[in-house]
Order: structure tokens, then sequence, then C-alpha cells
């Protein structure tokens, strides 16, 4: 499959890679920035020429960042390496003059490896190497860029990493190795022994291959070596990074100088029962380091056997502190979802959110902003915002940053604000994380430092923003309940206001006859038919409403007394269970069972009536004139009806009833022929 290459040089000779890349690959040489974003998505590979003009470093970077697909970039640089390409998630570096086979191999390279550790210890290795051939040691150790790469090589020199790269480049290892040995030079303390904890190996024949020794000394593990009684023989360099002692300090003593007091006796002893038997220990740990400072691992301690039984013993510890208060922040945040909820505006949900910011995530900048009338409105601005910023704007939605951010719909960090356009007027916050919060509104947090965030952080706060939508998404639809209910209200206002009163009065009229001719008996019937019209509605109105307080209602019992109420002598009703219990609203039930048989009964000229329960609910059927397949799907429309004289509101009512106890409903054929209502809840029913 062809691979294709991105190269961005304004000044490269095209024969270079023409002659350089394999026939397997293509490439595509963009000379401008506006060339970049087009071609980047559908490249493989991008060989970035660091020392031309028109493409700042820093663009490039983000581009790589924000991107979806994975790219492996290849620097190539006529200047001297510096500290800032550090950060950019490249595989090499190339000095120029660069030719063909040069760039060829380099590619080849990068696309070889598959994502993962391994790529990039050696990727990491390359760009280090370049720098420390290129710049004095003060230089490097001045940079927070260089300390923490190196940091991370020593992470990532465990012994199954060292040995893939020992298979594929010898070279690449040796420079791994030699640059963590002179990261930790200057922390190497005196030992007891007169020596330095950086040279000083256990001399035993069970830990003397050479691979494992560099291992663990260059491991970002630490690593601690006790004999059987606990005491500290060895300590790597990793430790003392750790726990704030020197080997000087700990070995020829145990453990407990590390303890804290979290934990009591008895875990203690747990954990030597468990080695001393000669099994594997596994568990977490709070020790203290000498200024006081707590910090958790996650240690592994090992028996080291002779004779069947342990010589000793090899603890390896993980930092977990920063994992445990993410973790810790997670729950914090999700805690605070309960306070989210309960607020009773968007306002009150921006309030909430930007003071889960500041307390948990730390963060003393924080501006919310709430979609109104189409503009990002500041709804929260805590006080260091507005102690440091001007009045904060109202933004179109793709205007400004935040504006930017919340029409793409995309979280983004701007490492240094100042390197964009417009930005300078953000200072002296020069961070920013926007999150936006669905299409509700964007979350801006700021920091008054450069390159103030990252990956967790941008997580975080994304947590945050997902429990702001669901907080303004139950907002949204109360109001839209509220006002459904409120016009329902009103109209049942007006339906018992302008019909009940001249209802009354030609009731109270027409009870003054002393004849009662055809005529008036029709009239009589009219006004009733009315006053089953306005009673319709009214249910209708109040029967959507949730039932929020059910108890324990048997629907055997409700449907016979119903059923004395909408009888005829030529009907039947059969109920087919002596008890079928439900928890609902034993008015409400009542009105649905009236309405299904009136339905049954007036409109389905039904001569039996059947009750029974489902195995998740219960049924309604009858053996009348059925309802036809087609006119099945809106039997349940407002106005529905088969007659000319029905209202259309019955199964309407039916149907807001079986919603507000949460149960779905559904009607088909019954077994003679008629009508069938199914009403279906999980795990709500019972027979009995």
């Amino acid at each position: 499959m062809d691979r294709d290459v991105l190269v961005i040089d304004d000044s490269v000779d095209r024969q270079v890679y023409e002659r350089g890349l394999s026939p397997g690959y293509s490439y595509t040489l963009a000379e401008t920035a506006d060339e970049i974003a087009s071609s980047f998505a559908r490249s493989d590979i991008v060989v970035y020429d660091h020392g031309r003009a028109g493409i700042a470093f820093q663009e490039l970077k983000e581009t790589v960042q924000n991107t979806d697909a994975s790219h492996y970039v290849i620097v190539v640089t006529g200047a001297e390496p510096t500290p800032e390409l550090l950060p950019l998630p490249c595989d090499d570096y190339l000095r120029k003059p660069v030719d063909g086979a040069t760039v060829g191999q380099a590619v080849d390279r990068a696309m070889a490896l598959p994502n993962g550790d391994l790529r990039e210890a050696m990727s990491l290795t390359r760009k280090v190497h370049a720098l420390d051939s290129a710049q004095s040691g003060s230089e490097l150790e001045q940079s927070r860029a260089v300390h923490d790469a190196r940091r991370r090589l020593r992470e990532l020199a465990r012994p199954e990493v060292l040995c893939e790269i020992e298979r594929i480049d010898a070279d690449v290892l040796s420079a791994h190795l030699d640059l963590i040995r002179g990261a930790t030079d200057e922390r190497q303390a005196p030992r007891a022994d007169g020596g330095k904890t950086g040279g000083t190996r256990l001399e035993n024949e069970d830990i003397s291959p050479w691979k494992f020794r560099e291992a663990v000394e260059s491991a970002g593990h630490a690593v601690v070596f006790t004999d059987r009684d606990g005491v500290i023989e060895y300590v790597n360099p990793a430790f003392e990074e750790l726990t704030g002692y020197a080997a000087s300090d700990v070995i020829g003593h145990t453990p407990r100088v590390l303890k804290s007091g979290e934990h009591d006796d008895a875990f203690y002893e747990s954990l030597w029962d468990t080695i001393g038997a000669g099994d594997v220990w596994r568990g977490e740990l709070v020790n203290e380091r000498p200024d006081g400072e707590r910090y958790v691992i996650e240690q592994t301690i090992a028996p080291l056997p002779r004779g069947g039984k342990p010589r000793g013993y090899v603890a390896i510890n993980t930092d977990i502190t920063e994992k445990r208060r993410r973790e810790e922040k997670i729950e914090a945040l999700h805690e605070a979802t309960r306070d989210l909820l309960s607020a009773d505006s968007p306002s009150a949900v921006a309030a909430e959110v930007g003071a889960a910011i500041e307390s948990i995530l730390e963060f003393r900048i924080n501006v919310i902003r709430v979609l109104r009338d189409g503009e990002l409105q500041p709804v929260h601005v805590n006080d260091k915002a507005e102690e440091l910023l001007a009045e904060r704007p109202t933004y179109d939605v793709g205007e400004g940053f935040p504006g930017k951010v919340f029409e793409e719909q995309r979280a983004r960090i701007y490492t240094d604000i100042r390197d964009h356009d417009g930005g300078t007027a953000l200072e002296p916050v020069v961070s920013w994380l926007y999150v936006p919060i669905s299409d509700y509104g964007i979350i801006s947090v700021g920091q008054t430092n450069p390159d103030a965030f990252d990956e967790t952080d941008l997580n975080l706060v994304q947590i945050i923003a997902s429990n702001a939508e669901i907080a303004l998404q139950r907002l949204q639809k109360e109001r839209e309940l509220q006002r459904e209910n409120e016009r329902l209200e009103q109209f049942a206002s007006t339906v018992s206001h302008d019909l009940r009163n001249p209802l009354q009065v030609a009731k109270g009229t027409l009870s003054q006859l002393d004849e009662c001719p055809p005529g008036i008996d029709r009239m009589r019937q009219a006004h009733e038919r009315m006053e089953e019209v306005i009673e319709g509605v009214l249910t209708l109105t109040r029967q959507g409403n949730r039932v929020e307080d059910p108890a324990p209602v048997d629907l055997s019992a409700v449907a016979r007394a119903c059923w004395t109420h909408v009888s005829s002598c030529e009907t039947e009703l059969v109920v087919e269970a002596d008890s079928i219990i439900v928890s609902g609203d034993d008015t409400r039930l009542k009105h649905l069972f009236e309405n299904l048989f009136r339905n049954a009964v007036t409109h389905g000229q039904a001569s039996t009536v059947r009750v029974g329960a489902l195995d998740n609910g219960f049924y309604v059927a009858d053996d009348g004139v059925g309802i036809p397949p087609e006119d099945r799907d809106g039997i349940f429309d407002n106005g529905y009806t088969t007659s000319e004289d029905g209202t259309g509101l019955g199964l309407t009512i039916v149907e807001e009833i079986a919603h507000a106890h949460n149960w779905a409903v559904s009607v088909t054929e019954s077994e003679t022929g008629g009508a069938r209502f199914e009403f279906v809840a999980a795990n709500q029913y019972r027979d009995e």
C-alpha cells in the first residue's frame, strides 16, 4: 500500500525525496502554511524543515496534536536542535545537508515501529541525544523540557523495552542508557562504603547479566533489594528520586523509615505473612518523605529464593500519587453533579461548574458562558478572572477563541495564547483551555503561566462539561414540561369557565320543563355529552404528570369496580386472575379501565371483555369489531374516534395514564378478533 509523505519545506531539492523514498511512498511538497491543512490529514509521514521560514513550529505542533490520524514527524534542521522541539511527537532529527538515502531510512524507521513505549523510547532517545550532542550540559539542565524528557526515558527503561531496542539498534540503546546516567549524576549521593549510587551494583550471580543490572539502575520504577529480615541492601536511583532519601540514608535500615502511619500493624503483618510463605505480595502503600510529604505507591514484593526458602526480597515501587489524586478529583467531580442537578437555572449551573473547577481542580481563573439568543453570554466569571481580566464580553458563535471552539464543538488547549492573533488582549492570562458544553455553552479556564494544561486537565474539565450538559438538559426539559403543563392548565380552565357556566344554566332551565318530548330528551343527552367531554378534557390535562408516590394496587379489584359504571346487560367481564398487583395510582387506574371498558362496549360492540396478567404486565381484550391494522398507530392520537358521537379523548387518556406509570401501551388483535391492549413495564408486576 502506498504511504503518503508530506514535506514541509520551501528550499529542499525535490530530487532528494525522489531518490530517497522507496517506490512504496509518494510525497507532497507544502511550501506555504495554507497548504499544510489540506495535505496533513491524508499523510502518514511529515518531513518538517525546522530551519525554513513561513511556518512556525508552534503551528506545526498544534496541527500534529489536534489531528485524529497518527502522523510520524521527521525534523530536518539546518540549525542547532533546541529544546522546544522535544514536545513535538516526532521520530527523528536529521541535520542538513541531507541526502535521499538518509531521508528514506528515517521514513522507513518511522513506519516500521508500532505505536507504543518502544517507539516512544527510540524517538525520544534520538531527540535528546541530538540535543545532548549539540548543546552544553549546563544549558540542557536549565530546560524543563529536557528534564521531563530524561525522566520519561527512565520510565521507559524497562527490561523488555531495552531488550527490544538492543535488537533493533544497539547504538540507540547505548545512547538511551548514557542519557539516563548523565541525568542522574548530580543526584548520586555517597554511599556508606564510599561509592556512588549510580556505579554500585549487586555483585551476585543471580542478577549479573548486564541487561538486567542496567535496567534496574536505569528504570523509572523504584527498586529495593533486602535481606531475609527486610534490611535494605540496595536501592536504585529511581528510589532516591521517589522517596527523597539517599541510598546511604536507607541501606542497612528496614523500610520502616518510609512509614507514614497510614497503615496499622495488621496490614504489615499480612504483608510479611505473604512474602514469608514464598508468595508475591501486591498492594498500595502510603509512605512519607523526609520532609513529611506523603506519596502513594503501587508495590510488588517478590521473594528471592535459595534452597526453597527466601534469602531476601525485591520490591518494585511505582509512584501512583498523581493517579490517586486524579481519581479523587474525578470522584469529587461526579459528587459535584448532585449540586449541578439541584441548580434551578442555567446561571446557577454555571456557578456550580465554576466552583467545582476552582475548588476541585484548583484552577483559579474560569469563565462560564451560556448560549442565549444566539450569543455566548458570560454568566459566571470567578473572582480571579474578574481581578486579572477586563469585563468578559459576549461572543457570537464563531467569534473569538471561545466562539470558535463552540462552533467547532471540539475542546482545545492554547499553551500560549499570545502566539495567536488577538491573544495578547488576554494577558496576563496566557494559557487557556476551552471545552464546549455541547450546544449549551462553553467553559474557559486560564492560567498565568504558559503551557499550564495537559491532557489530564482537559479530561477532567470535560467531565465537568458532561455533567453540566446533563444538568442543562434537565432544566430545558423541565421548562418545556412546565410550559406544556401551563398551556394545558390554561386550556382546562378555559373549558371549565366558558362551558360549565352556560351548561349549568341550560340544564337548570331544562329541568323546569314539565313535559319531555323527544326534542327535549335529545337536548338532555347533548348536555350530558358536553359534560362528558368537559370531564375528559380535564382528566387529560392532569393525567400526564408522572406518578411520584405509587402504592400497591389490585388491578383485578379495580377492574371489577369500574365495570359496574360502564357495563351493559349484554356484555360480560372476565377477570382471569384473582389478584394482579401493580405499583401505581388507584384513582388514575380507575380512569384507565373506565375508558378501556367504554371503548370496548360502546365503540367495539363487544360481548365479552377480558382482563389478564402478562409476564411483565397486563392486558385488556374484547371480542368486538377490533381495530384495523392500518389504524393502530394512530388510535392514541388526540381526537381519534370511529364514532360520530365520540370525543376522541378516551384512548389518549389511557396512553397518558400508562406513560405516567412508566408503562408502554400497545394494541393488537385479540384471540377472538377484537382489540387487545397490552401494558408492559419490566419488573413491575407479579401474579398472586
